[in-house]
């Protein structure tokens, strides 16, 4: 890992980690269908089973494009990779919570938090880019 990357790590742990459960939670999701969750079954009835899948693969795509974006410095990248973690993470969020009612709020909390997260930094990275923007022209 070079200095770079290092520093990338140094300064977003936590977007890492998200990041990398987005990967996992994701490919679950994709090899495993409706069995990587009983709250989205309950929810989705029939249709869990093709919904899982597709829900698994954008939300593993987001987490590689956060991931890649990130560390190689390359925010037309991590910006789509933001958006599609957080709609993973506020899919499962609503299908958590409506498919397990009370048992599933614990959960659902935690990947809404995560969803907003998402928003936030997407709201960072492109209000910083407008800034840099405003300051090209006056030159």
């Amino acid at each position: 890992m070079t200095n770079s990357r290092r520093e990338s790590l140094k300064l977003n742990p936590f977007g890492t980690v998200a990041a990398g459960a987005a990967i996992v939670l994701g490919s679950l999701g994709a090899a495993l269908g409706d069995d990587v969750s009983q709250g989205m079954t309950n929810s989705l009835h029939a249709t869990a089973g093709p919904v899982a899948h597709l829900w698994g693969v954008m939300f593993a795509a987001g987490g590689i494009l956060k991931i890649y974006g990130l560390y190689w410095h390359r925010t037309t990248m991590e910006i789509p990779g933001l958006w599609m973690m957080c709609g993973g993470y506020a899919f499962y969020s609503i299908t958590v919570v409506v498919g397990l009612g009370m048992h599933g709020l614990a959960a659902g909390v935690i990947a809404a938090a995560l969803a907003i997260g998402c928003l936030i930094k997407v709201s960072i990275i492109m209000r910083a880019a407008r800034h840099l923007q405003t300051l090209e022209r006056e030159e």
